[in-house]
């Protein structure tokens, strides 16, 4: 009996470890998303923040 739930076991864990496998792939693309979302947010906050100075310089009287 002992034999029969470690031959049905280790199919299972071999699923097991080929998820954990594309879920490990998959998180690591989306850091990279995440990542790059990030940088560009960054970029236009900080050219956001630009064109409110010129804006402030173009309307004061």
């Amino acid at each position: 009996m002992a034999e029969q739930t470690k031959a049905e076991n280790s199919p299972i864990m071999q699923q097991v470890g080929m998820l954990n496998l594309r879920i490990n792939d998959m998180m690591v693309q989306l850091n990279t998303v995440i990542k790059i979302l990030i940088e560009t947010n960054a970029e236009l906050k900080k050219e956001n923040a630009e064109l409110k100075a010129k804006q402030v310089k173009t309307n004061k009287p």
